[in-house]
């Protein structure tokens, strides 16, 4: 797949806060899952953080080569995120927080 200029990408920033409880069950489930989507032909990056104040809150960054409505069409859906779409409302203390974003300039590092 060709590199998508930034007019065909969409980046956004999820942030999952679990139950102290299931927060270590949550970040399993989300690296796995993470693992699977990152062989998706549209999928470019995704960043997995914790917040450094909530250690039981995961804040993740992702940026894919389609529009916001493409990616809520086929990739929230596809087989393999089903039961992690199931799994986490019981795991998470509030409602999942997706902000979607429009890139506008990218400064990638240089390297070293």
């Amino acid at each position: 797949m060709k590199a998508a200029t930034l007019q065909e990408q969409v980046s956004f920033v999820v942030h999952l806060q679990f139950k102290p409880e299931h927060t270590v069950l949550g970040r399993r489930l989300v690296m796995d899952i993470v693992r699977t989507m990152s062989r998706e032909p549209e999928f470019i990056n995704t960043w997995v953080n914790e917040m450094q104040d909530e250690p039981d809150t995961l804040v993740l960054y992702e940026t894919w080569a389609c529009s916001r409505d493409d990616f809520i069409a086929r990739h929230l859906s596809k087989p393999y995120r089903l039961a992690y779409e199931a799994q986490l409302p019981a795991l998470l203390s509030g409602e999942r927080q997706i902000v979607f974003l429009t890139p506008l300039a990218g400064f990638p590092s240089r390297g070293t």
